[in-house]
């Protein structure tokens, strides 16, 4: 995403370039933040900051805010040549998708919007993608990580009164050590539990409170090396991102 298409990076000086840097990596977050966070964040003073937007053309932070706000909602607009999963899916069937996989997926959205600490897991390349689900939401703004240390007591995460989701990622939902996780949260029902996997009805999507299926053949080699496809489920979180995006901008929704 090209904000600032006339900047010369070899005209900046080295400060100007850490809040270049900074605000090209959090651009959708900046026209909610003040000078002073993009200073601390950037480690630099406000002063250089104020300095580096009167560089940039704007006469008033508001001014340069309201651009990049600006600037943010036509890229996202330009990028909306769909809506919810079609987006995601053009090169796949509809039909591997439960019929009402896009009420599913509303559901789980709306979940995550509200919760104060999102935790997902998954093994192999599950826990790939488990990876690169807590990183946009994180980039996003929410208080979100990924864990493949499935015996690490991850009860210590949790707090009283906070609204915890766990996201599961399994293609077969029957992946042992995920199993023997969600059956030691089931004391604690203030943790809401969620699965993505290509059964419904295995033992692991059974002990969630939600799930979202899919269909997909699985394919290994030599036994234990999983070539099963992950895009599928990378089509659903994508799409769940999506609609994150859009809660936090209502004027799109």
């Amino acid at each position: 995403m090209t904000v600032f298409e006339n900047l010369d990076m070899k005209n900046l000086s080295s400060v100007e370039q850490e809040i270049y840097r900074y605000l090209m990596n959090n651009i959708e977050t900046v026209p909610y933040m003040r000078v002073r966070e993009i200073a601390d964040e950037a480690h630099v003073s406000s002063t250089s900051v104020f300095r580096f937007i009167q560089k940039l053309g704007f006469e008033s932070y508001p001014e340069f805010r309201f651009f990049i706000k600006n600037q943010v909602e036509k890229f996202r607009e330009d990028n909306r040549a769909h809506s919810g999963l079609e987006k995601h899916i053009e090169t796949l069937n509809m039909s591997i998708f439960h019929p009402d996989v896009e009420y599913q997926i509303k559901r789980m959205a709306k979940a995550l919007a509200g919760a104060d600490f999102i935790l997902f897991m998954g093994m192999g390349a599950s826990g790939s993608l488990a990876q690169y689900a807590s990183r946009k939401l994180a980039n996003l703004g929410y208080f979100s990580i990924s864990f493949d240390e499935l015996t690490y007591p991850i009860q210590s995460f949790f707090r009283k009164g906070q609204k915890s989701i766990v996201v599961f990622m399994s293609v077969s939902g029957e992946t042992k050590e995920l199993i023997e996780v969600v059956s030691g949260l089931d004391s604690q029902k203030e943790i809401g539990k969620y699965c993505i996997t290509q059964d419904r009805n295995s033992t692991l999507a059974t002990r969630c409170d939600y799930a979202i299926e899919y269909a997909v053949k699985e394919e290994r080699k030599q036994i234990f090396l999983d070539l099963t496809s992950q895009l599928p489920a990378m089509a659903i979180i994508e799409t769940v991102i999506g609609y994150l995006e859009d809660y936090q901008n209502p004027s799109v929704v």
